[in-house]
C-alpha cells in the first residue's frame, strides 16, 4: 500500500493533460519530496546499468521525460556531456535547466510520435513509465528515434507493472512493433515506499 497521498494521485487513472498539471503544480518541490520522502533512487542503478552498455561518453543521449533533472545529474555523474532532455511539463524543464547539464530542452508528449532532425545515439528514461500515460504501447515512439545498434534503457514503477499489467502488455507493444527487448532487470526505485523496479533494456 502507497503510504504518500501525494503518490496515491500521481498513480490513479490520468490522461496527459492531468499528468501536465500534476507536474506543473509539483515542479518546485519535486526534488525535495520524491528524493527525501519516497526515497526515490530509481534513476542510480538505472544511470549506473546505462554506463555499463553505452560506452563512448560523448554519445549523442536523449533523458526522455527528464523532469527536474535528477536523471540528466546522474548521467553526467557518469560522464556523459553530450544530454538532451525532454518532458511534458514547461515547469519541470524549468527546473532541468537549473541543474546546467542538459545541451537542449523542449516539450514532449511522449505518447505521441517524436519528431527530430536526426536519431539519438542512446536513450535513457527513469520514473516516466509505470501507471503512465505513457503506457508499454508508447515504447515504440522511443526506439523508433534511436539510431540502430542503439540503447534504450527504461525504468518501470513496480506497483505499475503489477497493477497495470505491464507483463502482458510489455509483451503485446514488443511483438506489434518488432522491439527488441534484451533484458529484464531489478533495481531498487523507491525505498522509502517499498515499491522495487523493473529496468527494460532495448536494442534498436
Amino acid at each position: 500500500m502507497v503510504k504518500s497521498t501525494t503518490l496515491k494521485n500521481v498513480y490513479g487513472n490520468k490522461t496527459v493533460e492531468d499528468q501536465r498539471q500534476i507536474y506543473r503544480d509539483w515542479a518546485e518541490t519535486y526534488d525535495a519530496q520524491t528524493t527525501g520522502e519516497f526515497g526515490w533512487m530509481g534513476f542510480k542503478p538505472a544511470a549506473e546499468e546505462f554506463a555499463k552498455r553505452v560506452l563512448n561518453k560523448k554519445a549523442k543521449v536523449l533523458d526522455a521525460g527528464c523532469g527536474t533533472g535528477l536523471s540528466g545529474v546522474a548521467l553526467n555523474k557518469q560522464g556523459y556531456s553530450n544530454i538532451h532532455g525532454r518532458d511534458l511539463s514547461p515547469e519541470m524543464l524549468e527546473q532541468a535547466k537549473k541543474t546546467g547539464v542538459y545541451v537542449s530542452l523542449e516539450e514532449v508528449d511522449l505518447t505521441n510520435p517524436i519528431n527530430i532532425s536526426e536519431p539519438y545515439d542512446a536513450i535513457f528514461s527513469s520514473g516516466v513509465f509505470g501507471f503512465g500515460p505513457p503506457h508499454p504501447e508508447h515504447l515504440h515512439h522511443l526506439l523508433n528515434i534511436l539510431k540502430p545498434g542503439g540503447y534504450a534503457v527504461i525504468t518501470v514503477n513496480g506497483k505499475g507493472w503489477v497493477e497495470t499489467n505491464w507483463p502482458e502488455n510489455l509483451e503485446k507493444a514488443v511483438q506489434e512493433n518488432t522491439l527488441k527487448l534484451e533484458e529484464q532487470l531489478e533495481i531498487e526505485y523507491l525505498e522509502n515506499e517499498d515499491i522495487n523496479g523493473k529496468l527494460l533494456i532495448f536494442r534498436a
